[in-house]
Parts: C-alpha cells; structure tokens; sequence
C-alpha cells in the first residue's frame, strides 16, 4: 500500500510539473511572439532587451546573462553568459536557462550549447545555477523572403521552442513546438 501511495504521488508530481511547465511554456511562446512580430529581422541582442521588458511586465523574474562557468573534467575553463535564467517564478518548480537564437532554425550546435550549459551548472557555485537541470532554445527565426525587391512573406512559424533536461546524465527534449508539415 505505501508503495502504490509513493508511485501515485510521483505520477501526480510528474503531471503537476508539465501542466506548470506547459503554462510556463505557452507564456513565453506568446511574449516571444509579441516581440518577434515588431522586431523581426533585428541582432539576437534586440531580441533579448525586448524579451526582458515583457517579463518585467510579466512578472517573471529573470536574470540576464548571469555568468556560468563552463567545465572540463571537473575543472573550471570558461565563463560563459546565459542568455536568460529564470528561477523558481510563477508555477515554474525549478530554474530554467532560456538560450535565445535567431537562425533560419534551431541547429544542432544551439543544442550543443545549452547541453553543455546543463551539462556545467551543476558544478557551478552559484545556488540557482546549481539547481537548474532544463533548458530551452528560443529561436526568432529568419523568414522573411524578398524577391526583386518586394516582401514576400511565407507561412511559417516565427518561434520555436525545445526544451531540454538533464537527469542521471542523460539528455532528453521533453518538448519542441515545432510543427510537423503534412504531406500532400
């Protein structure tokens, strides 16, 4: 009976922690989406500033490029600044790192980064660094098309969003809005 109480309990923890999450997630799909729609085409540092005005307003509370050492068996290489940290805010359980991009999409060096970010902070000094085990990519991406000199605009998704956690050493996307396009 304890053990059925103690598995009903993980499984409600489990479901609490991606409803918070996903509440988390559509939040910043739709800020990023705000600011993307007025600053497209813009540096990745525009859409940082930005983004960080919309959670002031939000009231997420965020550090930005909070210092990470990055480390190579056990000792310290470099420091590396993360785009976003977010600590435990909001129905968010635990911090998050938020990498931002603007790339035609997100690529597999992005990914490298962040999984090395995930990879580093455990190893890190700082409390809330220490905790953080998920990571996003946010990417603002580049689509707009011009052709003889007139905008043409494609239909495709602005922002796309992966989430990555690190537990027992291994990496999983736990999410990825990414929309599959059907086959005609």
């Amino acid at each position: 009976v304890k053990n059925i109480n103690c598995t009903k309990k993980r499984f409600f923890f489990k479901i609490s922690y991606y409803v918070c999450m996903q509440n988390f997630l559509d939040k910043i799909e739709s800020l990023a989406t705000k600011v993307y729609k007025q600053l497209s085409g813009l540096k990745e540092e525009d859409f940082q500033t930005a983004l960080g005005i919309e959670f002031r307003r939000n009231k997420i509370d965020f550090m930005r490029e909070a210092g990470l050492e990055v480390f190579y068996d056990n000792h310290p290489i470099s420091l590396h600044e993360l785009d976003f940290l977010i600590p435990a805010c909001m129905d968010l359980k635990e911090p998050i790192i938020i990498e931002t991009k603007v790339s035609s999409g997100i690529a597999e060096d992005h990914r490298q980064q962040l999984r090395n970010y995930l990879r580093s902070a455990a190893k890190n000094d700082n409390a809330i660094i220490k905790k953080v085990k998920t990571g996003l990519v946010l990417n603002f991406k580049k689509n707009e098309v011009f052709t003889e000199s007139v905008r043409q605009r494609k239909e495709t998704q602005d922002i796309e969003i992966e989430v990555w956690k690190l537990e027992k050493n291994k990496f999983t996307q736990h999410y990825s809005n990414k929309k599959v396009e059907e086959k005609s």
